[in-house]
Formats: C-alpha cells, sequence, structure tokens
C-alpha cells in the first residue's frame, strides 16, 4: 500500500513531543515579550547594538546580526529559573542561523553542555574546554560541504602547520564527529602547547580568506560548576581572558559570537558577582528570561487548541471533548516547561479518549485548484506556447512508492518536462508534515532547478515564520488558505411522535445524499444537469466529509445556480435528504410536535 501524507497521526506525535517540556519545540513558539533591564515585569535584556527590541526574536536577530553583519564580538549570559526556557533560546538561536544562507555557508556553530567535563572541572578544565571546541571547530571547517572551499584550504593549512605529515589525511578520512574527535585531541594534546593562542589564531587565518565568516559557540549548564564552588575562579579567569582578549587585542571587531553561556539564575548571577572586572565586562550582557506568564500560556494554549480543532471538529464526540479541553485548568505559578508538560499531557489523555482510532480531517478547502492557480502563473511563459499544456489535476497519485494528496503535470507535446506536488493540512503547518513531505519529494526525484523547474506546494490555514524559512530553503512553497471546518454530524433527536404518511409530494424514503450509492443518485438528480464526474466527486468526498445542507453542497461541488435551484425543489418536496430516513422538512415538523406536547414543560424551566 502506497504511504498517504493525509492518514499520518501527526496531532498524537505533536502532543506527545509538547509533552515531555524538553528542548525547543518550534511548534507552539510563541513571541515573548523583552523589557528593558530594570524592569519589573517579563523577560529583560538590552540589545548590544544599540537598536531598540522589543521581543525575543528582534533580540536574538540583533545579536546575530551584530556578528555577521557589523563583524562585532558578542557575548551573553542567559539567565532563567529551571524550565524557564533557556535551552530553547539556544536551540532557536541555532535556527535562525540555519535558516539564513548567508549565515549557515559562512559559519561554524559549535554547541556543547558544560556538564560533559565535570571530571575536569578544576583539574585541566580550560585545556579540555579548548581541546573540545576546537575539535568540533575543525570538524565543520574540514567537512562542512556548504563552506568556501578556500576555507576548507586554510584549515587544512593551519594543521599542517603544526601537526605531523601523516595526521591532518587521517583527520580528513575521519566523517564522524566521535572519531574525528577522539584524534584530533590526541593529535593536539602532543604538539601544541597554548591551545588558547592556536584558536585565536585559527580565527584570524579563516577570516583572512573569508572576511564574512563568523564563529558560534553555544554552551548550556553552566550550573554543572555548581558543585565546585571552590575551582570558580579557575572558569572565571578563563572566560575573563576570552572576552579580554577580544574586547582588546581585537578591537571587539572579530567575527566571534563566542558564548552563549546558559545558567539558572542564582548561577549566572554568583558567576559574575565573583569578578569585579568580568562584572564591568558584562553588565550589559545578560538576558534575564522570566518562568512563564499565564498570557504566554494562554498563547500557546490557543496553539494546541487550533490544531485539536482542524483536526478533529465535525466528529460526532467533538463538541463533548472539546468541552474537556476547555476545563483544563491553567496554573499561573507554573513555569513554562511545567505549562507545557501537565496541559499537553491533559489534552493528550482526551485525545487518546476520543479520537484515538479517528483520522485526522483532511484540507476542507480546495487545495488541487490551488495548486493549478499557481502552476499556471509560475509557468505562464511556457503555456504561453501552443506546445505547453497542463495536465488534468489529478486525485491522489503514488509517485515513489508515496501517495501525493495533489499532482499536476506539465506537458510539451504530451510529454511530462516538469511536475508539481501539493500537501495540505487543516491547521497550523507542523514541522513533521515538512519533514515527511519533502523525504517523499526527494524519492520522487524533485527537481526545482530544472528549466522548467519542478514546484511544490503545502497548503494550510497558516504557518510559524521559522517553519516558513525552512520550505523555502527546501523549494517548497507554502501557501495560505482558510480551511472550512466540517459542523458536528446531525443526530436527530428521537420521539414518540408517529410520523405521517408522505404526502403525494414527497417520497416514502427520500434519498440520503450522505449514503445513497451512484444508481440512486443519478436517478434522483435527473433533470438537475448534474454530471457523473460530479456525482463520482460526491461519493468520494463522502469518505472524509459530511453535507449538511443544499448550500454546503452547492459549495464544495461548485454546483451551477439552476442547479442549486432544482435541488432546493427536490429538498422541499423530500425527495432527498442529508439525514437518514426523514425528510428534512419532516424533522422540522417533528420538532415543532415535540415542543408542542411539552409546552408546560418547558415554561415551568
Amino acid at each position: 500500500m502506497p504511504e498517504d501524507a493525509g492518514k499520518k497521526r501527526y496531532i498524537r506525535d505533536f502532543l506527545h513531543q509538547v509533552n515531555t517540556g524538553a528542548g525547543f519545540v518550534d511548534d507552539i513558539r510563541i513571541e515573548r515579550v523583552v523589557n528593558l533591564p530594570g524592569s519589573a515585569e517579563g523577560s529583560r535584556a538590552k540589545s548590544l547594538s544599540g537598536r531598540q527590541i522589543s521581543n525575543l526574536t528582534q533580540l536574538l536577530e540583533d545579536d546575530l546580526s551584530h556578528t555577521f553583519n557589523n563583524g562585532y564580538f558578542t557575548f551573553r549570559f542567559v539567565s532563567a529559573v529551571t524550565g524557564g526556557g533557556k535551552t530553547s533560546l539556544l536551540i532557536y538561536l541555532h535556527e535562525l542561523a540555519k535558516t539564513k544562507p548567508d549565515y549557515q555557508n559562512h559559519s561554524v556553530v559549535v554547541d556543547f553542555q558544560l556538564s560533559v567535563f565535570d571530571e575536569f572541572i578544576g583539574k585541566g578544565f580550560k585545556k579540555e574546554l579548548y581541546s573540545h571546541i576546537l575539535a568540533h571547530t575543525f570538524h565543520q571547517l574540514l567537512h562542512n560541504k556548504k563552506l568556501l572551499e578556500s576555507v576548507k584550504n586554510v584549515s587544512e593549512k593551519v594543521l599542517m602547520d603544526y601537526l605531523a605529515e601523516t595526521q591532518v589525511p587521517q583527520l580528513n578520512a575521519a566523517q564522524e564527529l566521535m572519531p574525528f574527535r577522539t584524534k584530533f585531541k590526541k593529535y593536539i594534546a602532543d604538539n601544541l602547547d597554548s591551545l588558547e593562542e592556536f584558536f585565536f589564531y585559527t580565527i584570524s587565518k579563516v577570516s583572512a580568506v573569508d572576511p564574512n565568516f563568523s564563529f558560534i559557540y553555544l554552551i548550556d549548564e553552566l550550573d554543572a560548576l555548581i558543585k565546585f564552588p571552590d575551582k570558580i575562579q579557575e572558569t572565571n579567569l578563563l572566560f575573563k581572558q576570552l572576552i579580554r582578549r577580544a574586547k582588546e587585542k581585537f578591537g571587539s571587531k572579530i567575527r566571534l559570537l563566542l558564548i552563549y553561556l546558559v545558567g539558572t539564575a542564582n548561577t549566572t548571577r554568583s558567576f559574575i558577582a565573583e569578578d569585579s572586572v568580568l562584572e564591568s565586562l558584562l553588565g550589559d550582557s545578560v538576558i534575564n528570561l522570566s518562568k512563564g506568564y499565564t498570557n504566554e500560556f494562554e498563547l500557546i494554549r490557543k496553539k494546541i487548541d487550533e490544531r485539536i480543532e482542524g483536526a478533529y471538529k465535525g466528529y460526532k464526540n467533538f463538541a463533548q471533548a472539546w468541552q474537556e479541553i476547555q476545563d483544563i485548568p491553567l496554573n499561573p505559578v507554573n513555569t513554562l516547561r511545567e505549562f507545557c508538560q501537565h496541559y499537553a499531557g491533559a489534552v493528550l489523555e482526551i485525545h487518546e479518549k476520543y479520537f484515538q482510532e479517528a483520522p485526522e480531517q483532511v484540507f476542507e478547502g480546495d487545495s488541487r485548484e490551488l495548486v493549478k492557480s499557481e502552476c499556471r502563473q509560475q509557468w505562464a511563459s511556457y503555456l504561453s506556447k501552443k506546445s505547453y499544456t497542463l495536465s488534468a489535476v489529478s486525485t491522489t497519485t503514488v509517485i515513489a512508492g508515496h501517495a501525493f494528496d495533489s499532482y499536476i503535470e506539465l506537458l510539451h507535446n504530451g510529454h511530462c518536462v516538469a511536475r508539481a506536488f501539493g500537501e495540505d493540512k487543516n491547521y497550523e503547518l507542523l514541522s513533521s508534515p515538512l519533514e515527511m513531505f519533502n523525504q517523499w519529494l526527494e524519492e520522487a526525484k524533485f527537481k526545482p532547478d530544472g528549466t522548467p523547474g519542478d514546484l511544490s506546494f503545502m497548503i494550510a490555514p497558516s504557518c510559524p515564520p521559522l517553519l516558513q524559512r525552512k520550505l523555502e530553503l527546501k523549494n517548497i512553497q507554502f501557501i495560505k488558505s482558510d480551511k472550512v471546518i466540517p459542523p458536528p454530524i446531525p443526530t436527530p433527536t428521537p420521539t414518540p411522535t408517529p410520523i405521517p404518511k408522505p404526502t403525494s409530494t414527497a417520497t416514502a424514503f427520500p434519498i440520503n445524499l450522505n449514503k445513497a450509492n451512484k444508481s440512486e443518485l443519478t436517478k434522483v438528480f435527473k433533470g438537475t444537469s448534474i454530471k457523473q464526474t460530479t456525482i463520482d466527486k460526491l461519493i468520494s468526498d463522502r469518505n472524509t466529509k459530511i453535507y449538511c445542507d443544499i448550500d454546503d453542497m452547492a459549495f464544495r461541488l461548485k454546483l451551477t445556480t439552476a442547479a442549486k435551484k432544482k435541488l432546493q425543489t427536490k429538498f422541499d418536496k423530500g425527495e432527498i435528504s442529508f439525514l437518514e430516513g426523514i425528510a428534512p422538512n419532516r424533522v422540522t415538523s417533528m420538532i415543532l410536535e415535540w415542543a408542542e406536547l411539552h409546552q408546560e414543560e418547558l415554561s415551568e424551566n
């Protein structure tokens, strides 16, 4: 069986990921407000460039620009309570750098945790830290294919100046990080006296051949030093020397986002306070993150809730599940991590209670027409020639073992010369469908750089900004299209009132358009000018849609005004129905009869 993206259970995976409360989840990322230091509430920080900033994204992008675009040295402490978003901030900064080609193709980004050096703190810590940083730096300089060839060449030359002749080829041959790091640390331990000197020497040599090149080091878990209070002075000295060297020797004009050093509030405060020089150098460099506020929790809650609604509204038990979700209480004293764990965990339980086996609702807009329209625009220069035409927009098409929701071909004299693929979601786009769709495109030999080039689209009501950047980097275009959420499946209220015999203008058993077979539909649609292809679409769409009334059906099937009018006449006569066995006009009369019988009870209540 082909793999169909529309049948993947993305919502369940999404809830599990949020429920862990760990790391960075772009799917629920909100824009956190940043105030100036000294403010009573919110996260607090000051831009190093002097520009005005109001939120966390602006702050991080300003720091990246401060180094990448302006060439200045940047150092930050990030301080927050446990669960306040420290690690998320580091990962988000890394993601921002990766989604800008000018940054990604001219930098190394090294991230690690200080806890990996537990055994070295206070005992060769400085040497081990430099050794670790250099190993990761040179692994990227030698093996990152996105970097300039001149960067790799000069990096090899730097190593050849210090290492034995046979050692550099061995490092080039070690593609994976772990074996590379083991060899590198051994080689430099035998050949180098001052790792600090070598570190800055490397930076200067690489910058000489690529003036736009930057070095980024993101260091987490400063709290690992708490266990060694008597050795914190050595660590202070290490970082102070790095900062002073960058600021004094290089005049701060060194493309080195040296450290985003992350720890809890007490740790960072005591770390800086231990040294007056360090405190004077870093006074404006601290980012204080708040633990999380109720308004931030509400924004995350909204992102979760709207995806649940888009995926499952329309099922008969949705209203009950939705009410249970709305009744989940928020605890204002929670940190961001605690809130995510509590709320996503509670929603996950409700999801498994009501929607464990339910497929997610398919996109309710006309994604195939959207893809066709985009193709006409983007292939317009070809379609203006008689020899080029568009194929029909096919239903689910299997290519390389995967079932694409939308597929269309650009034909030249009847032969396919380019293809377009479409995937859609009924809620704000998640990261996981993008990853799956991109993998399918690769296996389908997607060629966006051809002449003409293939096209690909993801369609959804909205898309997070960072995810949209990732789409663009993968040559996938985002089409914003509002969803049409189907109403709940109607359930007639049973009543003991006997159903009178139908009049001569009504059918004894009206045709239920949500269940009738093709023969029955063809017969009942006689005289309406509705074609067989439209009947086929109606039957196909019923696998995922419930038609509620004439207006709903006319809109979805794009019926003409004349056809809609004729269907309305049949509906009024009781010949067709959207409920089983009961004509719509009879349902109304049943409700009125019940109300008349229970008038006294209704008046009392």
